[in-house]
């Protein structure tokens, strides 16, 4: 037998009830579980089939194949299956014996001893579930690097439960004006000219009553390129001495979970870079001004043009933070009530979601036949391919990533029509007429009937879906924003004038291994 190695301890799969998690069923590597009514599960329901569902587990890719056996409909993550049909399983994806019950189970692994693998926790999560650890040995250098995270503690920095922070760029810069601050050749104090006391003053009594000043800021490549990176600490080691107050700065240089709106540098600070005391969520603040205004008029009538983006207020919603304006928080302007979010919400998705009835005729086939997807970067299609219809003993899927190119799904798309009742899944972005007609022409010449699956997913649904795909697993191939844009335009909608039989819409629906995935997925992270 297999053993599966999860962070150098020996774990198996398993399948855990959910209505009684001690019960469990431990799966051997390549060795079928078949789960049915009571002499199984202790559960007496005539709708259940002595053998309602087979199990098998493959370690050496982490997943376990499910196949319904009963003539009741049983459920992998609540879409039904009917008899015969074969899914797919991962870590955390559940399955329900019977269709719409409370026989369910989840896929978790266990070690010898069937305890919880806690390690499967990320950082990739809210605030309010960070725990603040025990204060690392370097969390008060004056700089620490991360990597992607560059982090600044000034001389005699306090660690405290209020957390008053700002943005660099859109505050401190922007109304602290003056000696430039990458002039470093005089460190007289003096020579420091305030454009505005009343800025040095409101953070001076935050100080004092008991919050830290803390500054989150993007900084694109700046850090790792020595020409750029050494003004940018002479700039920021500067701060404390204009505003004569302790600071502490984290600098995201990458665009990663630590950039703006993403929540990875106030993770990194709550829970690694205050001396282990937790954060009062209430008290704290953050001031931006990035924060999607239009262009407007101030209170001396003077133009004010548009904000850049939305980037800071987007990070306050993010981490659940109050979030002000430098004019609300420093003047008291009223409050800003015209400002433009993103056109795309990805609560509004998960608060919409729509289910393809995956029980429904028109998408299994009995016939041989050609599938092409249709579908964007980040649309899900290969996911809803592989899940979904591979797990089909018939089904072969062309993939031009695996393959290297368009000819070769040509080739291959040939070979295995040619060989008796396989059925091809063209699992390509197909958006025109043009690249969809090279497969359609292989469909004809075997006579055998083509149908489209069309992923329903926006551009910057699909933009916001790849984003989270890049956080959560630095495995996958990344791929470039103007890949999406290129697709939508070249799109042109499927029609049945170009030799397809159906036109078949696919709703995409998230799937997360843990519920940290889930939270990160509905922050705005673009």
């Amino acid at each position: 037998m297999s053993e599966l190695k999860t962070n150098d301890d020996v774990k198996f799969f398993v399948l855990v009830s959910d209505e009684n998690p001690e019960q469990k069923f431990v799966l051997l590597d390549n060795e079928p579980l078949i789960l049915g009514k009571k002499q199984h599960i202790g559960v007496a329901n005539r709708k259940m089939s002595k053998k309602q569902m087979k199990f098998i587990a493959d370690y050496s890719t982490g997943q376990i194949c499910v196949q319904q056996l009963g003539k009741s409909r049983s459920a992998v993550n609540k879409q039904p299956m009917l008899k015969g049909e074969k899914r797919l399983l991962n870590y955390g994806d559940k399955v329900a014996l019977l269709y719409k019950s409370n026989h369910t189970y989840h896929f978790d692994f266990v070690s010898l001893s069937y305890g919880v693998d806690n390690n499967k926790k990320n950082s990739y999560c809210t605030n309010k579930e960070i725990i603040p650890k025990i204060p690392l040995s370097h969390s008060t250098c004056m700089w620490v690097n991360r990597g992607t995270l560059l982090v600044f503690n000034s001389k005699n920095i306090v660690h405290k439960d209020k957390i008053a922070a700002f943005d660099m760029d859109g505050i401190l810069n922007a109304l602290l004006s003056g000696k430039s601050f990458l002039d470093d050749d005089d460190d007289d104090d003096d020579d420091w000219q305030i454009d505005n006391h009343k800025v040095i003053g409101s953070l001076k009594k935050l100080f004092d009553n008991g919050y830290k000043i803390v500054i989150f800021t993007n900084e694109g490549d700046n850090v790792g390129n020595k020409e750029n990176e050494l003004p940018l600490r002479i700039k920021i080691e500067n701060i404390p001495k204009l505003i004569r107050t302790p600071v502490q700065v984290f600098i995201a240089n990458r665009k990663d979970i630590y950039r703006k709106p993403a929540p990875g540098m106030w993770n990194a600070l709550v829970s690694d870079f205050n001396g282990g005391i937790s954060v009062d969520m209430d008290k704290s603040f953050f001031c931006g001004g990035a924060a999607g205004r239009p262009a407007h008029f101030d209170s001396d009538g003077k133009l004010v043009k548009k904000d850049q983006s939305c980037c800071d207020r987007l990070f306050a919603m993010n981490i659940g933070l109050k979030f002000y304006t430098p004019e609300e928080y420093f003047w008291k302007e009223p409050t800003t009530k015209v400002f433009a979010l993103p056109a795309f919400n990805p609560n509004d998705i998960m608060s919409n979601i729509f289910y393809t009835d995956l029980s429904s005729n028109n998408l299994f086939s009995s016939n041989k036949e050609m599938i092409i997807m249709v579908g964007c970067p980040g649309s899900g299609k290969s996911y809803f391919a592989v899940n979904n219809l591979f797990c089909h003993d018939r089904m072969k899927i062309i993939n031009k990533d695996t393959l290297g190119s368009w000819q070769k799904c040509i080739a291959k798309t040939t070979k295995y029509l040619s060989n008796g009742s396989v059925s091809v899944v063209i699992d390509n972005t197909n958006p025109d007429v043009e690249s969809r007609k090279r497969f359609i022409d292989i469909a004809k010449i075997y006579k055998i009937p083509c149908r489209v699956f069309l992923m329903k997913v926006s551009k910057e649904h699909g933009k916001h879906n790849n984003k989270f795909r890049e956080l959560i697993d630095k495995e996958h191939k990344k791929v470039p924003e103007e890949e999406i844009d290129l697709y939508f335009s070249k799109f042109q909608k499927p029609s049945k004038k170009e030799g397809i039989l159906e036109i078949v819409p696919i709703n995409f629906v998230p799937h997360f291994k843990d519920p940290y995935h889930e939270k990160l997925y509905k922050m705005f992270l673009l």
